[in-house]
Protein backbone atom coordinates (compact mmCIF):
# COMPACT_ATOMS: atom_id res chain seq x y z
CA UNK A 1 0.00 0.00 0.00
CA UNK A 2 2.55 2.48 0.78
CA UNK A 3 4.35 1.37 -2.16
CA UNK A 4 1.46 2.18 -4.45
CA UNK A 5 0.67 5.26 -2.54
CA UNK A 6 4.77 6.43 -3.40
CA UNK A 7 4.05 5.51 -7.33
CA UNK A 8 0.70 7.72 -7.24
CA UNK A 9 2.37 10.47 -5.64
CA UNK A 10 5.04 10.79 -8.08
CA UNK A 11 2.74 10.44 -11.03
CA UNK A 12 0.96 13.58 -9.32
CA UNK A 13 4.19 15.48 -9.51
CA UNK A 14 5.45 14.02 -13.03
CA UNK A 15 2.02 15.22 -14.59
CA UNK A 16 1.44 18.38 -13.01
CA UNK A 17 2.29 21.68 -14.74
CA UNK A 18 4.38 24.08 -13.37
CA UNK A 19 3.47 25.97 -9.98
CA UNK A 20 2.17 29.33 -10.32
CA UNK A 21 4.64 32.05 -8.42
CA UNK A 22 4.48 32.36 -5.10
CA UNK A 23 1.61 34.52 -3.59
CA UNK A 24 -0.40 34.03 -6.59
CA UNK A 25 -3.83 34.25 -5.27
CA UNK A 26 -6.14 30.93 -5.69
CA UNK A 27 -7.88 31.09 -9.35
CA UNK A 28 -11.64 31.07 -9.82
CA UNK A 29 -12.68 28.93 -12.30
CA UNK A 30 -14.53 30.59 -15.31
CA UNK A 31 -18.10 31.55 -14.50
CA UNK A 32 -20.45 29.29 -15.57
CA UNK A 33 -24.14 29.55 -15.61
CA UNK A 34 -24.73 26.56 -14.08
CA UNK A 35 -27.55 27.00 -11.22
CA UNK A 36 -30.04 25.20 -9.62
CA UNK A 37 -33.12 25.22 -11.73
CA UNK A 38 -36.39 26.88 -10.35
CA UNK A 39 -39.69 25.58 -9.44
CA UNK A 40 -41.79 23.96 -12.00
CA UNK A 41 -45.47 22.31 -11.44
CA UNK A 42 -45.41 19.63 -13.65
CA UNK A 43 -45.36 16.38 -11.85
CA UNK A 44 -42.81 14.55 -14.59
CA UNK A 45 -40.30 17.87 -14.41
CA UNK A 46 -40.45 18.14 -10.74
CA UNK A 47 -38.65 14.32 -10.44
CA UNK A 48 -36.23 15.72 -13.13
CA UNK A 49 -35.95 19.16 -11.21
CA UNK A 50 -35.58 17.08 -7.67
CA UNK A 51 -32.40 14.96 -8.77
CA UNK A 52 -31.23 17.70 -11.65
CA UNK A 53 -31.03 20.22 -8.29
CA UNK A 54 -29.22 17.75 -6.29
CA UNK A 55 -26.39 16.82 -8.46
CA UNK A 56 -26.07 20.14 -9.28
CA UNK A 57 -25.51 21.11 -5.71
CA UNK A 58 -23.36 18.64 -5.13
CA UNK A 59 -21.27 19.81 -8.21
CA UNK A 60 -21.28 23.49 -7.04
CA UNK A 61 -20.48 22.85 -3.19
CA UNK A 62 -17.06 20.74 -4.85
CA UNK A 63 -16.02 23.71 -7.08
CA UNK A 64 -16.20 25.97 -3.69
CA UNK A 65 -13.97 23.44 -1.56
CA UNK A 66 -11.81 22.72 -4.83
CA UNK A 67 -11.07 26.32 -5.13
CA UNK A 68 -10.17 25.80 -1.08
CA UNK A 69 -8.42 22.89 -1.56
CA UNK A 70 -5.76 25.05 -3.70
CA UNK A 71 -5.27 27.51 -1.65
CA UNK A 72 -4.68 25.11 1.24
CA UNK A 73 -2.13 23.11 -1.14
CA UNK A 74 -0.18 26.75 -2.32
CA UNK A 75 0.07 27.70 1.53
CA UNK A 76 0.99 24.42 3.16
CA UNK A 77 3.99 23.91 5.06
CA UNK A 78 4.57 20.46 5.55
CA UNK A 79 8.66 20.08 6.19
CA UNK A 80 9.28 22.77 8.85
CA UNK A 81 7.74 20.93 11.75
CA UNK A 82 5.68 17.41 12.70
CA UNK A 83 3.00 20.00 13.75
CA UNK A 84 2.54 21.62 10.52
CA UNK A 85 2.80 17.76 8.43
CA UNK A 86 0.12 16.91 10.72
CA UNK A 87 -2.50 19.59 10.32
CA UNK A 88 -1.63 19.47 6.69
CA UNK A 89 -2.33 15.94 6.61
CA UNK A 90 -5.74 16.49 8.47
CA UNK A 91 -6.85 19.43 6.63
CA UNK A 92 -6.04 17.73 2.97
CA UNK A 93 -8.01 14.32 4.01
CA UNK A 94 -10.94 16.01 4.94
CA UNK A 95 -11.03 17.90 1.68
CA UNK A 96 -10.25 14.93 -0.31
CA UNK A 97 -13.13 13.13 1.72
CA UNK A 98 -15.84 15.97 1.04
CA UNK A 99 -14.81 15.82 -2.18
CA UNK A 100 -15.47 12.45 -3.29
CA UNK A 101 -18.81 12.13 -0.56
CA UNK A 102 -20.05 15.05 -2.89
CA UNK A 103 -19.11 13.88 -6.66
CA UNK A 104 -20.16 10.22 -5.63
CA UNK A 105 -23.53 11.71 -4.44
CA UNK A 106 -24.27 13.70 -7.35
CA UNK A 107 -23.16 10.38 -10.06
CA UNK A 108 -26.09 9.01 -8.04
CA UNK A 109 -28.84 11.52 -8.86
CA UNK A 110 -27.13 11.75 -12.61
CA UNK A 111 -28.15 8.47 -12.68
CA UNK A 112 -31.16 8.50 -12.11
CA UNK A 113 -31.95 11.55 -14.37
CA UNK A 114 -30.42 8.82 -16.77
CA UNK A 115 -33.44 6.40 -16.10
CA UNK A 116 -35.70 9.42 -16.20
CA UNK A 117 -34.89 10.05 -19.65
CA UNK A 118 -34.90 6.60 -21.04
CA UNK A 119 -38.56 6.59 -20.08
CA UNK A 120 -39.50 9.85 -21.61
CA UNK A 121 -41.62 10.26 -24.56
CA UNK A 122 -41.26 13.58 -25.87
CA UNK A 123 -37.71 13.45 -28.07
CA UNK A 124 -36.43 16.53 -27.05
CA UNK A 125 -36.90 16.63 -23.69
CA UNK A 126 -35.15 13.27 -23.97
CA UNK A 127 -32.04 13.78 -25.91
CA UNK A 128 -31.61 17.50 -23.99
CA UNK A 129 -32.21 15.70 -20.39
CA UNK A 130 -29.17 13.03 -21.45
CA UNK A 131 -27.21 15.50 -23.04
CA UNK A 132 -27.81 17.66 -19.68
CA UNK A 133 -26.73 14.30 -17.48
CA UNK A 134 -23.57 13.52 -19.61
CA UNK A 135 -22.10 16.87 -19.20
CA UNK A 136 -23.04 17.04 -15.95
CA UNK A 137 -21.72 13.58 -14.49
CA UNK A 138 -18.67 14.03 -16.80
CA UNK A 139 -17.97 17.44 -13.87
CA UNK A 140 -18.73 15.11 -11.05
CA UNK A 141 -16.41 12.13 -12.58
CA UNK A 142 -13.41 14.77 -12.87
CA UNK A 143 -14.39 16.02 -9.06
CA UNK A 144 -14.14 12.85 -7.85
CA UNK A 145 -10.82 11.90 -9.59
CA UNK A 146 -9.08 14.68 -7.74
CA UNK A 147 -10.56 13.13 -4.53
CA UNK A 148 -8.87 10.44 -5.38
CA UNK A 149 -5.55 12.08 -6.30
CA UNK A 150 -5.70 14.29 -3.17
CA UNK A 151 -6.10 11.23 -1.20
CA UNK A 152 -3.05 9.72 -3.23
CA UNK A 153 -1.11 12.50 -1.99
CA UNK A 154 -2.66 12.39 1.46
CA UNK A 155 -0.91 9.19 1.73
CA UNK A 156 2.77 9.80 0.76
CA UNK A 157 2.18 12.42 3.68
CA UNK A 158 1.31 9.71 5.94
CA UNK A 159 3.42 7.20 4.82
CA UNK A 160 6.63 10.10 4.85
CA UNK A 161 5.69 10.74 8.35
CA UNK A 162 5.35 6.46 9.18
CA UNK A 163 8.93 6.69 7.73
CA UNK A 164 10.71 9.14 10.09
CA UNK A 165 12.72 8.19 13.03
CA UNK A 166 11.62 6.76 15.98
CA UNK A 167 13.20 9.36 18.52
CA UNK A 168 11.70 11.89 15.96
CA UNK A 169 8.27 10.84 16.63
CA UNK A 170 8.92 10.84 20.73
CA UNK A 171 10.17 13.75 20.39
CA UNK A 172 6.84 15.30 19.25
CA UNK A 173 5.11 13.57 21.41
CA UNK A 174 6.30 14.81 24.30
CA UNK A 175 7.68 18.17 23.36
CA UNK A 176 5.49 20.50 25.56
CA UNK A 177 5.26 23.40 23.52
CA UNK A 178 3.55 22.52 19.99
CA UNK A 179 3.11 25.83 18.28
CA UNK A 180 6.98 26.04 18.85
CA UNK A 181 7.91 22.66 17.23
CA UNK A 182 10.93 21.81 15.98
CA UNK A 183 11.81 21.33 12.43
CA UNK A 184 11.37 17.80 10.82
CA UNK A 185 14.69 15.58 10.98
CA UNK A 186 13.23 12.88 8.28
CA UNK A 187 16.17 10.43 6.88
CA UNK A 188 14.88 10.97 3.19
CA UNK A 189 17.78 11.93 1.13
CA UNK A 190 18.11 10.24 -2.45
CA UNK A 191 14.01 9.47 -2.43
CA UNK A 192 12.76 13.08 -1.29
CA UNK A 193 14.69 14.30 -4.47
CA UNK A 194 13.41 12.11 -6.83
CA UNK A 195 9.87 12.51 -5.61
CA UNK A 196 10.06 16.04 -4.56
CA UNK A 197 9.83 17.69 -1.45
CA UNK A 198 6.50 17.42 0.30
CA UNK A 199 6.21 20.75 -0.11
CA UNK A 200 6.93 21.01 -3.91
CA UNK A 201 4.81 18.18 -4.43
CA UNK A 202 1.46 20.38 -2.46
CA UNK A 203 1.99 23.18 -5.20
CA UNK A 204 2.59 20.93 -8.04
CA UNK A 205 -1.00 19.27 -7.00
CA UNK A 206 -2.00 23.09 -6.74
CA UNK A 207 -1.23 23.53 -10.75
CA UNK A 208 -2.75 20.19 -11.19
CA UNK A 209 -6.42 20.67 -10.36
CA UNK A 210 -6.28 24.22 -11.32
CA UNK A 211 -5.89 22.86 -14.70
CA UNK A 212 -8.44 20.38 -13.55
CA UNK A 213 -10.62 23.26 -12.68
CA UNK A 214 -11.23 24.86 -15.67
CA UNK A 215 -11.84 21.39 -17.42
CA UNK A 216 -14.31 20.86 -14.85
CA UNK A 217 -16.40 24.74 -15.55
CA UNK A 218 -16.51 23.33 -19.56
CA UNK A 219 -18.35 20.49 -18.37
CA UNK A 220 -20.46 22.81 -16.09
CA UNK A 221 -21.58 25.03 -18.68
CA UNK A 222 -22.42 22.68 -21.13
CA UNK A 223 -24.83 20.80 -18.73
CA UNK A 224 -26.20 24.72 -18.25
CA UNK A 225 -26.81 24.88 -22.07
CA UNK A 226 -29.03 21.78 -21.96
CA UNK A 227 -31.00 22.61 -19.11
CA UNK A 228 -33.62 24.66 -20.08
CA UNK A 229 -34.87 22.46 -23.20
CA UNK A 230 -34.98 19.25 -20.29
CA UNK A 231 -37.54 20.88 -18.27
CA UNK A 232 -38.78 22.49 -21.57
CA UNK A 233 -43.15 22.35 -21.19
CA UNK A 234 -43.07 22.31 -17.68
Amino acid sequence: MIVQSLVLASLLLAAAPAAPPAGAGTPVPAPTQLKEIGRVHSTVCVNIVVHANSAISSALRNDAMLARTVSRLRNADLESSGLGMERGISDLDRMAGALNDDAVHGEGEVERLRAIARQTKDPTRKAELEAFADALGGALYRQKTVARDLGGFVAYLEAREMSAKPDDKIADAVRPDTTQAAPLTRATPATALQDGSPNDMALAAAGDFTTRMQDIARDEGAAASHVEDAVSGC
